[in-house]
């Protein structure tokens, strides 16, 4: 999430960068959200502060009607403008969440066709077998079945290529835990607030990935990584200790609704899979 006074400095640059990325934001609704926003934080504080001078002032005597009087008044102000900021705070959060993090501007703009490829290593061979034929062929993947039990990009991964994936995952976890990562199993549901504050979209949005659960606040995660960001959630962190490595496994579910790679075959864009995911909460 960017941070409020970048986007007041540069409003702008943020709203050209959201739209090249293809997001429908208004910068110039959210500053002026968060003018008001201000203005009335800025007048509780003030109204904070005189409540409390004049409670000091009138310590070890009895107040007096006018006291008491102007004691009420600046509490009834205080809540009239508290319940103003109950209806502004989720019109500005929303707002903020909708603006996502600008490329950087060596980024091409556009679609696939505007990507631009940075160096090649290798041997550039040709004429290797597609690798849905190769498992299918040994019996190592079923996406017909998979379809069968749970829907399109379902799949059951069989025999070898099962335990490969097993043997791989053991292979990257002793890797990790020898680097000094600490290994967990994660939840793999996670609530709202969570799921935005790892930077995924809320239930309901367009663009959602996630699968949320009907009358629950909470969605299947699509990595490990929204649980691991939510695991130190309010708490002030040592920066002695850090970094604070951790590896998480887990499976990943994801609708993957969107045209991009609808034509990709095999294990690519699939609704579920697994990793092991590393994450670090390190200083910059």
């Amino acid at each position: 999430m960017l941070d409020i006074k970048y986007i007041r400095e540069n409003a702008d640059l943020v709203q050209k960068k959201s739209e090249e990325k293809g997001y429908k934001v208004d910068v110039a609704k959210l500053i002026q959200v968060d003018e008001a926003r201000r203005e009335k934080v800025q007048a509780v504080e003030d109204l904070r502060k005189q409540r409390n001078e004049a409670a000091d002032a009138g310590k070890g005597s009895k107040p007096s009607e006018d006291q008491m009087a102007k004691g009420r008044d600046l509490k009834e102000q205080i809540s009239a403008i508290e319940s103003e900021l109950e209806t502004i705070n989720p019109e500005y959060d929303e707002l903020l969440n909708a603006v996502p993090n600008p490329a950087f501007d060596d980024v091409p703009v556009g679609g696939e066709d505007a990507s631009v490829e940075v160096s090649k290593w290798g041997d550039q061979t040709t004429g290797a077998k597609d690798h849905l034929d190769f498992a299918e062929e040994r019996g190592w993947v079923d996406f017909e079945r998979g379809a069968k039990v749970a829907g399109t990009k379902f799949y059951f991964l069989k025999g070898d290529l099962a335990r490969l994936e097993l043997a791989l995952t053991q292979f990257g976890l002793d890797f990790l835990t020898e680097k000094g990562f600490t290994y967990m199993c994660v939840p793999h549901m996670v609530t709202s607030r969570i799921s935005a504050g790892a930077g995924f979209a809320s239930k309901g949005a367009d663009d959602s990935n996630e699968y949320f659960i009907e009358g629950e606040d909470l969605a299947l995660i699509g990595t490990a990584e929204a649980p691991l960001t939510g695991y130190h959630a309010d708490e002030i962190l040592d920066e002695d200790k850090m970094p604070l490595l951790y590896a998480g496994y887990s499976p990943c579910y994801r609708k993957e609704a969107g045209t991009y790679g609808k034509h990709t075959r095999g294990l690519f864009r699939v609704h579920q899979f697994n990793k092991l995911e590393m994450y670090a909460f390190t200083t910059p």
